[in-house]
């Protein structure tokens, strides 16, 4: 499913995603454009994934599991379609297709009682190793607070194309955010392996201090992602993607 999300996200409507299905479930193409067809997939596929014949594909491990990481968020938040405050869901920004693209890393829009939408500007990290786990967290803390302005400035013009009530907040998206308003709020998320996940400290405290400006329920949310082994989950990812090659 992640594998699918990611070349989905990648190519859009492009005619390309049949195509990478179609030879990932083993149908392949015609002798007349099954070559053509994986020379089209590669050029989806290399920039973030690498091919199989790229010596040096070893090298994107780490933007790989960025990737990942924000694929697994992206699943989890648009599960979640009501939340324990009342707010219920709208809008959420499509993740970038390229993990190493500039801005910020998840935007969701909800609507709270009145009707009013609110926001939340999401960073997303990975930790793969055994350092300390807070550090990781109060990375993407402080890259909050240092860009998030100039993050919600990149999805305005676009955003504000948007119909209604959903396109007037993003072109209030900045202005909301330095004011530090009750309709504006921050994200923290981590995917790592099991051995790694704190359970019994909380990890995510030195979040707060960082935005005293958002102090209420639900304007400051965490979300912590473990799996098994999160380096070979995320390289199997890629395994699979490069099976529609």
């Amino acid at each position: 499913m992640i594998a699918d999300e990611a070349m989905r996200i990648r190519c859009g409507s492009s005619p390309v995603l049949a195509r990478w299905r179609e030879r990932r479930d083993g149908e392949g193409g015609s002798a007349d454009t099954g070559d053509l067809d994986r020379q089209a997939i590669a050029v989806f596929v290399a920039p973030t994934f690498g091919l199989p014949d790229d010596d040096g594909d070893k090298a994107k491990a780490d933007h790989i599991q960025g990737f990942v990481a924000e694929l697994l968020w992206n699943r989890l938040i648009q599960d979640r379609t009501s939340c324990h405050d009342g707010r219920t869901l709208v809008h959420t920004e499509e993740i970038k297709g390229d993990p190493t693209g500039t801005g910020g890393d998840g935007l969701v829009v909800y609507e709270i009682a009145d009707g009013t939408l609110v926001f939340r500007l999401w960073e997303i990290k990975k930790h793969v190793s055994a350092s300390p786990i807070s550090a990781t967290i109060k990375r993407a803390t402080d890259q909050l607070a240092a860009h998030g302005a100039r993050y919600l400035a990149m999805l305005t013009g676009p955003g504000t194309k948007q119909a209604g009530s959903l396109g007037q907040l993003y072109g209030d998206l900045v202005n909301l955010w330095l004011a530090g308003s009750s309709r504006a709020g921050i994200g923290v998320s981590v995917a790592t392996s099991a051995e790694y996940a704190p359970n019994d400290h909380p990890f995510f405290a030195n979040v707060a201090p960082v935005f005293p400006q958002f102090p209420a329920e639900g304007q400051r949310e965490a979300l912590m992602v473990a799996v098994s082994d999160f380096a070979a989950f995320a390289e199997r990812v890629r395994k699979i993607v490069w099976t529609g090659l």
